[in-house]
C-alpha cells in the first residue's frame, strides 16, 4: 500500500476517534463549555423593592450570552451572583437560599410543557425524597411559563425547590430556587422577585 495512502487512512481514522469523543465521550463537555460575556456579570442600575415589611435591593442584569436570547433578571444585592455552569446562565444565593438561571432548549418536535413533564421531570424523579408538591401553568410578564415545586432530601434534611420555566422565540428560561424547609416562606418571596423581574429581551 501505497506509504501516502497510510498516513491518509490513519489520519482520517484518528480525526474520526476525536470527533466522536468530543461528540459522545468524555470530552463532550469541553465541546459545550460556558462561554460568558464579562458585561454579563455586571449590573447595569439597582432598584430598592418591598418585600414583606421590609425592603430589598436588587440588582439588575443583562445577559449577553447568547444572541436571540438576551435577557434581563434581577438578585438580591446582598447576595452572591456569579456565572453559571452553561452559556447564559448565573447562578446565586441570598443568606441560605441558592439558586440557578439557566437556557433550556426544547426540541421542535414537542412542547414545552410536554418537554418539562416527559423530559425534566423524570429527571428530578431521581433525586432523594422527591416528592411533586404543585405543578402550574402562569403567564410570567406576557410569556407562557411553567412552575413545578417540589420537596427531597439533602443530608436528611427537608428542603424544598422551585423551578419556574418560561418560554422563549428561541429557548427557554429554567429559575430554580432551592432551600431547606424552614425557609420556605423567605425562599417563595426571591423566587417571586427572580422570576417576576425576567424580562426577554429579543421581542
Amino acid at each position: 500500500m501505497n506509504k501516502k495512502v497510510v498516513i491518509i487512512f490513519a489520519l482520517t481514522i484518528i480525526a474520526i476517534i476525536v470527533l466522536a469523543l468530543y461528540s459522545f465521550g468524555p470530552l463532550s463537555d469541553k465541546r459545550t463549555e460556558a462561554k460568558i460575556n464579562p458585561d454579563s456579570l455586571k449590573p447595569i442600575s439597582s432598584e430598592k423593592t418591598a418585600v414583606g415589611n421590609k425592603n430589598i435591593v436588587l440588582n439588575v442584569y443583562h445577559n449577553k450570552d447568547l444572541k436571540e436570547n438576551y435577557y434581563t433578571v434581577k438578585f438580591p444585592q446582598n447576595g452572591q451572583v456569579q456565572a453559571g455552569k452553561k452559556t447564559g446562565s448565573y447562578s446565586f444565593s441570598y443568606n441560605e437560599i441558592k439558586g440557578t438561571v439557566e437556557l433550556m432548549d426544547v426540541p421542535d418536535n414537542t412542547t414545552p410543557e410536554l418537554y418539562i413533564l416527559s423530559q425534566e421531570e423524570p429527571k428530578l424523579k431521581k433525586i432523594i425524597g422527591y416528592k411533586r408538591e404543585e405543578y402550574k401553568k402562569l403567564a410570567i410578564n406576557g410569556n407562557e411559563s411553567y412552575q413545578l415545586t417540589y420537596a427531597s432530601k439533602i443530608n436528611g434534611e427537608d428542603y424544598k425547590t422551585i423551578r419556574t420555566y418560561i418560554v422563549g422565540q428561541d429557548m427557554a428560561i429554567v429559575i430554580t430556587v432551592s432551600g431547606k424547609q424552614s425557609i420556605f416562606a423567605d425562599m417563595q418571596n426571591i423566587s417571586l422577585l427572580v422570576f417576576n423581574s425576567f424580562r426577554w429581551e429579543n421581542k
